[in-house]
C-alpha cells in the first residue's frame, strides 16, 4: 500500500504503485498514474493526465502536468529513474503530450514548456527554460540559465554553455555557447566517456573545423554539400551532416 502523509492530497481515482511514497502538502490529481518506487517528496503537485514511470523522485515544489489552460486536460508521459529537483515546472501538452525519456537529471528552477520532448540520459541544469514543442535528444547536457526556443531541435550529446540561447537547430555532438548561440566545437569528453574512440572524435573535430571554424552560427553550404557526396564520410559525421541538412531544408521553408 503506498505510503501517504496524511498532510497530503491525492485524488481517489489517481493511481499509485504499491511502494509509492508521497510526502506531506503534495497533491495528486485524479488523472494520474504513478509507477513502482516513486517518491513525490514535499508540496510537490502532480497534475493532468501524467504518467509517471518506475523509480522517479519528484522534489520539493516540483509541479508536473500542469496545462495553460488549467484545463486538467493536459498529458505528460515520463519514464524511468528521472529525478526532478525542486521547483521545476513540467507543462503538459493539450494537442501532443509533453514526454520525458528515461535517466534525465532536470535540476533546480527547470521549466519544460507544453509539447516538448526530452530524450534520456540528459542533464539540464539549474534554471534551464526548454520552451513547447522542441525536442532535446539523448545525453544532451545543459549549463545554467540556458534558453530553448521554441520547435528547436537540440542534437545527441551536444552541450550548451550558461546563459546561452539556442533559437536554431543545434546538430549532435557539439559544444554550444553565446547569445546567439555559435557552434564552438565537439563535446570530446562527453563523446569519450560515453564510448567513442579516438578515430571518430578526431573525424568529428575535423568536420566541425571545416564546417563551422569555431565560431560560425551556420554550416559552410559548400563543406556541407561536398560532405554529403563523400561515400567514405564517417557515420558519425553523416549524422551531423543529416542534422545540418535538415535545418537548412526548414529554412528554406519558412
Amino acid at each position: 500500500m503506498p505510503q501517504i502523509s496524511p498532510n497530503a492530497m491525492v485524488e481517489k481515482s489517481a493511481e499509485l504503485a504499491d511502494d509509492v511514497r508521497v510526502g506531506p502538502f503534495a497533491y495528486i490529481g485524479p488523472a494520474v498514474r504513478i509507477g513502482p518506487g516513486c517518491v513525490i517528496d514535499t508540496g510537490a503537485s502532480i497534475l493532468g493526465r501524467t504518467t509517471l514511470g518506475a523509480k522517479c523522485h519528484v522534489f520539493p515544489f516540483t509541479v508536473i502536468g500542469a496545462d495553460a489552460g488549467q484545463t486538467g486536460n493536459g498529458e505528460c508521459f515520463i519514464g524511468q529513474a528521472n529525478s526532478f529537483r525542486e521547483h521545476v515546472t513540467i507543462c503538459a501538452g493539450l494537442k501532443a503530450p509533453t514526454r520525458i525519456g528515461d535517466d534525465n537529471l532536470i535540476m533546480i528552477g527547470c521549466q519544460i514548456g507544453p509539447a516538448a520532448v526530452i530524450g534520456d540520459h540528459c542533464i539540464l541544469t539549474n534554471s534551464t527554460q526548454i520552451e513547447g514543442r522542441s525536442q532535446i535528444d539523448d545525453y544532451v547536457g545543459t549549463s545554467a540559465f540556458t534558453y530553448v526556443s521554441a520547435g528547436v531541435r537540440v542534437g545527441s550529446y551536444t552541450y550548451i554553455a550558461g546563459y546561452t540561447g539556442v533559437e536554431d537547430h543545434a546538430p549532435p555532438f557539439a559544444m554550444v555557447q553565446g547569445c546567439p548561440a555559435r557552434v564552438r566545437g565537439v563535446n570530446s569528453n562527453k563523446l569519450r566517456r560515453c564510448g567513442f574512440g579516438d578515430d571518430d572524435i578526431r573525424a568529428l573535430k575535423e568536420a566541425f573545423r571545416d564546417l563551422f571554424n569555431g565560431a560560425a552560427d551556420a554550416a559552410d553550404p559548400q563543406v556541407l554539400r561536398r560532405m554529403e557526396a563523400d561515400a567514405s564520410l564517417n557515420p558519425h559525421v553523416r549524422r551531423v551532416v543529416e542534422a545540418l541538412r535538415e535545418r537548412v531544408g526548414e529554412d528554406s521553408r519558412k
